[in-house]
């Protein structure tokens, strides 16, 4: 069985963007995220219930807001609480598995956002 790809369904081009903490003029924290220029390239797949089963254990709690996971063939780029932008899509990372820990694969663990421009 074959199965066919269209150009641009598999691997993705991210923008890590690293937060960053201000304060306001009123004197209120402010949260930012800022472009750090690091590019992470990678296949991008919506997370399925088994991968929450298996990773339920990260969070000590039975359900989490795990909604994606990322697979890229780079070592760590990015760190949990950063995020990936591609686009107008924004993923905030819960966590990193640096696959055999030997930094030839990445899987991360993200969480689909549309409140973090």
């Amino acid at each position: 069985m074959q199965m066919y790809l269209r150009p641009g369904n598999l691997f993705k081009e991210f923008i890590v963007k690293s937060k960053e903490a201000d304060v306001s003029d009123i004197g209120l924290p402010v949260a930012k995220y800022k472009d750090t220029g690091i590019l992470v390239n990678g296949v991008l797949a919506e997370a399925s219930t088994d991968d929450r089963e298996k990773t339920k254990h990260m969070w000590d709690q039975d359900q989490h807001s795990l909604t994606h996971t990322i697979v890229s063939w780079t070592g760590p780029e990015a760190k949990k609480g950063d995020v990936l932008s591609m686009g107008s899509r924004y993923f905030l990372i819960l966590a990193i598995d640096d696959a055999g820990s030997l930094g030839v694969a990445t899987i991360y663990y993200a969480e689909e956002r549309n409140d973090l421009r």
